[in-house]
């Protein structure tokens, strides 16, 4: 079993490094955060399935194949998401 799990202020950080914080901008950006990390999970917000994927180390890139996504997809047991942290466990072996 893999676990992974992350706050709000890392998702915060790894999109400001990327520059989406100016590409939205500031209030834009301060707007989405404040819909919280369960709530942008639920919605599929893509910027957060890139992020997880990140996290997971599939992909450092924003694209990822959709056959990869599906695959990990399967391997994933558990999810707990709040509105400030997230937290999943995959069975890997």
């Amino acid at each position: 079993m893999k676990s992974v799990s992350f706050d709000i202020r890392e998702f915060r950080e790894w999109l400001m490094k990327r520059g989406y914080d100016n590409l939205m901008g500031r209030e834009n950006f301060e707007i989405y955060l404040e819909n919280g990390l369960a709530s942008l999970l639920f919605n599929n917000s893509s910027l957060l399935i890139s992020f997880i994927f990140n996290k997971i180390g599939v992909s450092a890139s924003e694209r990822i194949n959709e056959r990869v996504k599906f695959e990990i997809g399967k391997k994933v047991k558990e999810i707990h998401a709040w509105e400030d942290r997230i937290s999943i466990v995959l069975d890997v072996g």
